[in-house]
């Protein structure tokens, strides 16, 4: 008589217990990396806008504006953390006005990341010949982790480097 082939009840019950035993330790560094990789995702967007903004300030030949924006269409955010946009200020006064033209926009940032500018600030504003209107940097964060600082030299081009202890 053959014997039948397949696996007892108590081998699957050892192979589902060693699965999750294995999953309860691999599943908390799964979590930190998403974080960080939201993190340096983020920093990399804001960067990339920084330096499309000055590149098409000096493209044009004319004053671009990225300011904090709630809603992608006005400068009207309270913080950096709900979006930001790109805009061509056609008049020169260094504000997002009717009319202007917005070039680029940036939705709110997920998962708790904050972008804190220092000095605080809800805009920053690129000359015709690339550098900013005044130093600047932004702090990209989440709470009890490493974040990001961009800091944007004399020249307007901006630098990412992380910070030497978790945000606060």
């Amino acid at each position: 008589m053959p014997r039948a082939a397949g696996f007892t009840i108590i081998e699957l019950m050892f192979v589902v217990a060693l699965i999750a035993v294995l999953l309860s330790i691999g599943a908390p560094a799964m979590t930190n990396m998403v974080i960080n990789n939201r993190i340096s995702t983020a920093s990399g967007d804001l960067m990339a806008d920084l330096s499309f903004a000055r590149a098409t300030a000096i493209s044009r030949s004319q004053r671009v504006g990225v300011c904090a924006s709630n809603d992608q269409a006005t400068c009207n955010g309270s913080s950096w953390s709900q979006g930001w946009m790109i805009y061509v200020d056609a008049n020169s006064n260094g504000d997002f006005d009717v009319g202007e033209t917005i070039v680029r926009v940036h939705d709110q940032l997920p998962g708790g990341l904050t972008v804190t500018p220092s000095p605080s600030t809800l805009d920053i504003v690129y000359r015709p010949s690339g550098p900013a209107d005044a130093a600047r940097s932004f702090l990209v964060c989440k709470t009890g982790f490493i974040g990001r600082t961009i800091a944007i030299n004399a020249t307007g081009r901006p630098l990412s480097t992380p910070t030497t202890s978790n945000c606060t």
